[in-house]
């Protein structure tokens, strides 16, 4: 009966920690704020090589900000490579937002996540003349017009182009780190455990206990 309850508790683990599939959102959960840049209007390409996928989009018209102005017309652009068996992990890439005096924002690849038709990309490193204005990191949004799923990464095709919009916003920053959901699902699982292991060192006695 103990060996069948451990297997079980191992079992309920290990499919609440496993990693996020096609199946799953797997969105990065960062909390955004003013100041944003947004293109209303994309073209994405995506090409696949030998087992990697490049997204980019180039000269995508901002149209709307909040919170900083780019002087002129200005244009975002970005170009990111992953491995298509898993893109959340060690993906590289950049990003930039030029204007008519230059380089007004850019930036390096952090983090990748999606939701449904959606692809989040987070970047660090800023640099650029308006990076005084942000924090430490940006959030880029990929929404698309067409219908990819609830994970974007597995509907892309090669070579076909994609329209959509990009939005740029300021990453929050929290001054806390989250704790994962899982955890705390995890918490009563690994207690029957002990729990279990205790009860078979004493016995079946059950004991009162009084919190003061």
């Amino acid at each position: 009966m103990k060996n069948r309850l451990v297997s079980i508790i191992f079992a309920i683990a290990s499919i609440l920690v496993m990693p996020a599939s096609a199946a799953f959102a797997a969105p990065l959960g960062l909390a955004t704020q003013a100041p944003t840049i947004q293109s209303s209007f994309a073209f994405i390409d995506f090409f696949e090589f030998f087992g990697d996928g490049d997204l980019s989009s180039f000269g995508a018209a901002v149209d709307s900000t909040n919170g900083v102005s780019p002087n002129g017309f200005a244009e975002i652009g970005f170009g990111i490579g992953f491995n298509l068996a898993d893109p959340t992990t060690g993906a590289t890439g950049g990003f930039d937002v030029f204007d008519d005096d230059g380089l007004f924002l850019g930036g390096n690849l952090k983090s990748v996540g999606f939701s449904e038709n959606v692809i989040e990309l987070e970047f660090d490193n800023l640099v650029g003349a308006g990076a005084a204005a942000f924090n430490s990191s940006v959030l880029m949004r990929i929404a698309f017009d067409d219908v990819l799923g609830p994970d974007p990464f597995s509907g892309l095709v090669d070579g076909n182009p994609y329209t959509g919009s990009l939005s740029i916003s300021n990453v929050a920053n929290t001054g806390t780190v989250p704790v994962p959901a899982t955890l705390a699902l995890l918490v009563p699982a690994f207690g029957a455990l002990v729990w279990s292991r205790k009860r078979a060192h004493h016995g079946v006695v059950i004991r009162d206990i009084q919190v003061s």
